[in-house]
């Protein structure tokens, strides 16, 4: 088993670091190594909507850059977790980029999935997909955009297991650490 965290924080942020440090050490307790990228240290560039990593090069983004990396990471890993501060509802910019450009990791095909219309699978798995959004203050509004956000990104993403928490600048340690046991604690559910 391993953990990759796409970690989607502002250059200046000094809050998100210690959850994705908590993040880590709930990981390693459970026997799971895996690594962190902070996506503003690396040149990933926007999607541009090509679609040339369903058909020209499938799974592979034509844009030569660390996106690629993360991409190929992404798929190969058991455990997928964004951080990202939480912004009008939806993630930072920069975890907003290497989740367009991992789009080619699914088909373009479609079909009928919980009534809906969804691409085909590309690979014969999947990471789950842990998500913690960060706010300074509770907003319900928010944090209901947020949550609808992840289901999707999860129906749209193959997730086995998945979960969402929201942090805020306000919460004690011991809060912060609870929320993200809760969040990571669907990975011994075997009914999820």
């Amino acid at each position: 088993m391993s953990y990759l965290i796409l970690n989607g924080m502002f250059k200046d942020d000094s809050f998100i670091p210690k959850i994705e440090k908590i993040v880590s050490e709930e990981f390693q307790k459970q026997n799971i190594n895996g690594e962190t990228i902070i996506l503003h240290e690396h040149d990933i560039k926007p999607c541009l909507g090509c679609f040339k990593c369903w058909v020209q090069t499938p799974g592979i983004c034509i844009i030569d850059d660390y996106g690629r990396e993360v991409a190929k990471k992404n798929i190969q890993s058991d455990n997928l977790v964004y951080i990202t501060p939480i912004t009008f509802g939806g993630y930072s910019a920069e975890l907003k980029k290497a989740v367009d450009r991992s789009i080619g990791l699914i088909s373009p095909y479609f079909r009928v999935y919980k009534d809906e219309i969804h691409h085909e699978t590309r690979y014969d798995r999947y990471p789950n997909l842990f998500v913690f959004g960060v706010l300074e203050n509770p907003n319900p509004e928010e944090e209901e955009i947020f949550s609808t956000l992840v289901k999707r990104n999860v129906l749209n993403n193959f997730a086995p297991k998945h979960s969402s928490q929201v942090i805020y600048y306000s919460d004690d340690e011991s809060e912060i650490i609870r929320k993200i046991a809760d969040g990571l604690s669907v990975l011994g559910d075997e009914n999820v």
